[in-house]
């Protein structure tokens, strides 16, 4: 069974605006890390919002373990918001102690005594934390405060946990260890954490599912190979116009404005071979990265592209900063939004 299913979403700000969120479809399975990526403003906590059960759909539906959460009695979805655990980007932390502010949720639910004591105590220790009990929320830095949040909602044991850019505002060791914090949670708790993040590599080092946001718009690839422009006729084709290079697109879509290439579509030759891809592009390495189990070169041609290649290709290829190189690119490849 799906964890959540979303079926014809939207969601408005204001009756007269675009949607901030456009989701035909969407499944998301229980179990593991899902990263939500995207840019600032392309839907991320909008639709991290909606899961959790703070805003509510402007149209379409929301399935929670087969449940519909937009059409169903009211104590449904208070039920399912028992089984939520949300941290903010920001969080916010009362003005007392760390145990405390870590306890909240289960006083609130009328947890009290050795119970509370001991989830209090167990969610302190999951987050690194379990001698900081009696420290003052004002004696925190950045990422202790982000780590007793997170103690506070594992607190009210979550079977789903939803985190809002978590790691925005931290250092990088802080964020490392955030980062194996949550992957002990996946095997010592066995729950869903779904979490928003900017940094692709971050989502490539977690997700078990990788869902990209575009202007509110799921996209079938990561961050990479974005452009903006338009589509046009020419006597052999329609092609995608960025202002600095053109390509060709699978099908005419006369109103679209934005074009993605999937990184790992994008083939790299040294020589300008015969191939049945409709793009080839002539252009100059100018970054060679490492990521979690392959190699993304970045090549300027009029844009930059990015393709995503093995280290055997990478040796084989002999690539080095500089080099002249084609892209091949099959237009069926080059998604339109």
């Amino acid at each position: 069974m799906s964890l959540f299913r979303i079926e014809n979403l939207t969601y408005r700000y204001g009756d007269n605006t675009a949607p901030a969120l456009d989701i035909p479809h969407l499944v998301i399975e229980e179990g593991g890390i899902v990263c939500l990526t995207g840019a600032n403003g392309s839907g991320k906590s909008t639709l991290l919002s909606l899961l959790a059960g703070l805003l509510r759909p402007t149209s379409g539906r929301i399935h929670y373990r087969g449940d519909d959460l937009t059409g169903g009695p009211r104590n449904l979805l208070e039920r399912m918001r028992l089984d939520m655990g949300v941290c903010l980007q920001s969080p916010y932390l009362f003005r007392t102690t760390v145990e405390k502010n870590v306890a909240f949720g289960l006083t609130a639910r009328g947890v009290q005594g050795v119970k509370k004591t001991r989830r209090t105590e167990s969610a302190l220790r999951d987050v690194g934390l379990v001698d900081f009990g009696k420290r003052p929320y004002h004696a925190l830095s950045g990422g202790e405060i982000q780590r007793v949040a997170l103690a506070r909602a594992l607190a009210l044991d979550p079977r789903v946990l939803l985190l809002d850019e978590p790691m925005a505002n931290v250092d990088a060791a802080t964020r490392l260890l955030l980062e194996r914090i949550l992957e002990k949670l996946i095997r010592t708790r066995g729950i869903t954490i779904i979490i928003s993040t900017h940094d692709v590599d971050q989502a490539l080092r977690l997700g078990r599912h990788i869902i990209t946001l575009h202007e509110g718009h799921v996209v079938e690839s990561g961050l990479e190979n974005i452009f903006h422009g338009s589509v046009r006729k020419a006597r052999d084709g329609w092609y995608f116009d960025t202002g600095l290079c053109r390509f060709f697109v699978p099908h005419q879509k006369e109103d679209a404005r934005t074009a993605i290439i999937p990184p790992e579509t994008i083939l790299l030759s040294l020589d300008p071979m015969e191939t049945s891809a409709r793009n080839v592009l002539r252009g100059k390495v100018t970054g060679i990265r490492m990521r979690s189990g392959s190699v993304e070169v970045a090549v300027r041609a009029g844009e930059e592209f990015r393709s995503r290649i093995t280290e055997t290709s990478l040796e084989r290829l002999g690539l080095r900063l500089g080099m002249d190189l084609y892209l091949l690119i099959k237009a069926e490849a080059v998604r339109l939004y």
